[in-house]
């Protein structure tokens, strides 16, 4: 038999992972979700850890060719056999690496107005960029997806910022809700990252404005290079801090600097 897994991302975006055996869809898939949801993918010679926050799984006894048919077209007619499969293996989840909390004003929307998909996009586009760095360092990005309430929304943040080693808080056009989340990492002491671009992105031309009363250093960047290019050397300059063993939560807080 074939095992064929979807992998469900942040922003509704998906990866496939086909043509498994049953030992390599455990191994590479199944076993990684389960532990704590971070799975890493495999493309031209480059591997990713990302967050999976839904997961498809289909069974097949002949392979999956692309050049056949398209991999909807594929398993159409096939049973979603996840959480069957999943119960079987619950018990078998090992330990894996950093998981770091990324505070971000999900704003726009996937399928509204135009200038809405462009606010959408772009805010996808910049937690893509902070997970490509942040994998290289080891750690994982997680965010609270609001298009997949898989749970009540309070509860897994806070039960996320706790679990998170460290927090990588992108204040742009905040809301409420970014105060939230930076305010109750910073309550249990987590090291928090800032940033914010220099211009709106709900706003284009208009300069962005912190109103979060908090006191660290907010590293400002212009496109998404330079943002990747700052945490980088935030997290290179700040590697003690950021990684050191916690146990609980911790008194005091800290915040990282640029």
């Amino acid at each position: 038999m074939y095992f064929h897994t979807v992998l469900v991302l942040p922003g509704a975006r998906q990866r496939y992972m086909c043509n498994l055996s049953e030992e390599e869809a455990h191994a590479q898939v199944i076993l990684p979700f389960l532990n704590d949801g971070i799975v890493k993918y495999r493309r031209a010679g480059k591997t990713t850890p990302h967050q999976v926050v839904d997961l498809r799984i289909y069974k097949t006894k002949e392979q999956w060719n692309h050049r056949q048919a398209r991999f909807e077209e594929f398993v159409a007619k096939k049973n979603n056999v996840a959480k069957a499969v999943l119960a079987r293996a619950a018990k078998r989840a090992p330990k894996v690496q950093h998981r770091v909390f990324v505070v971000m004003p999900i704003q726009g929307e996937r399928y509204g107005t135009m200038n809405e998909q462009r606010i959408h996009d772009e805010f996808n586009r910049r937690f893509v960029a902070l997970e490509n760095t942040l994998g290289k360092h080891q750690c994982v990005a997680i965010r609270i997806d609001k298009e997949v309430p898989l749970d009540d929304l309070v509860r897994r943040i806070k039960t996320e910022i706790a679990r998170a080693q460290f927090v990588v808080a992108d204040l742009t056009d905040e809301r409420p809700s970014c105060y939230f989340e930076a305010g109750y990492a910073e309550a249990l002491g987590k090291p928090i990252v800032y940033f914010a671009s220099k211009e709106s992105v709900v706003t284009p031309g208009q300069k962005t404005r912190i109103h979060f009363d908090v006191h660290m250093n907010v590293n400002l960047f212009s496109n998404h290079k330079e943002l990747q290019e700052k945490l980088d050397l935030a997290i290179g300059k700040n590697r003690g801090l950021l990684f050191a063993p916690r146990e609980g939560n911790a008194a005091a807080t800290a915040t990282a600097k640029a």
